[in-house]
C-alpha cells in the first residue's frame, strides 16, 4: 500500500493514545466508585481532554487517509484491500489492539454512566427535596421549584 509506513505509524500512535485512554477510563470509574470528589473532578477535566484529543486524531486520520487514496475506508476496509502479507499482518495484529482499547473505553464509559445514574437516583431518594432544591437553577438560569418535598414536609 503506497503511504502504509506513514499510515501505520499514525495509527499505531492513535492506538496507543486509546489504550491509555482505556486506562484513564477505568480511573474514572474507580474514582466515580469512591466517591472521593477531587478525583472524580480531576477524571472528568482529563476527560474533556481525551475527548479533543480524540477530536484531533480523528481529523488526522481522515486527512491522511484521503490523501494516500485510502480516504473514506474503515480500518477493516483498508486491510481487506491490502495486498502485501506483511503489511497486512502488521495492519490485523494493529486492528486487534485497536478495537480492544475501543471495547474497553466504550466498557468503562457505560459502566461510569450506569454508577453516576445509581448514585443520583440514591440521592434523590435519600434527599427529602431530591436533587433539585431551591439553590438550583434550571437551563434558563431560573431557580427551579422545590420538587418531591415528601409527607413530612407538607403544611398540615
Amino acid at each position: 500500500m503506497e503511504g502504509f509506513n506513514e499510515f501505520y505509524d499514525f495509527m499505531l500512535e492513535y492506538t496507543d493514545f486509546l489504550e491509555e485512554t482505556a486506562e484513564k477510563e477505568k480511573d474514572k470509574l474507580s474514582a466515580l466508585l469512591s466517591d472521593d470528589l477531587k478525583r472524580i473532578e480531576h477524571c472528568l477535566n482529563e476527560h474533556q481532554s481525551t475527548i479533543k484529543k480524540t477530536e484531533l486524531f480523528e481529523k488526522e486520520r481522515e486527512k491522511l487517509q484521503k490523501k494516500i487514496g485510502i480516504g473514506g475506508l474503515t480500518l477493516r476496509e483498508i486491510i481487506e484491500k491490502c495486498s502485501d502479507p506483511d503489511e497486512k499482518d502488521l495492519l490485523n495484529k494493529l486492528y486487534v489492539r485497536f478495537k480492544t482499547a475501543i471495547d474497553s473505553v466504550k466498557h468503562a464509559n457505560k459502566t461510569s454512566l450506569q454508577v453516576a445514574q445509581m448514585n443520583l437516583k440514591i440521592m434523590e431518594e435519600v434527599m427529602p427535596t431530591g436533587v433539585t432544591d431551591a439553590k438550583c437553577y434550571n437551563s434558563k438560569g431560573i431557580p427551579s421549584v422545590r420538587k418531591n418535598m415528601g409527607i413530612l414536609n407538607t403544611k398540615i
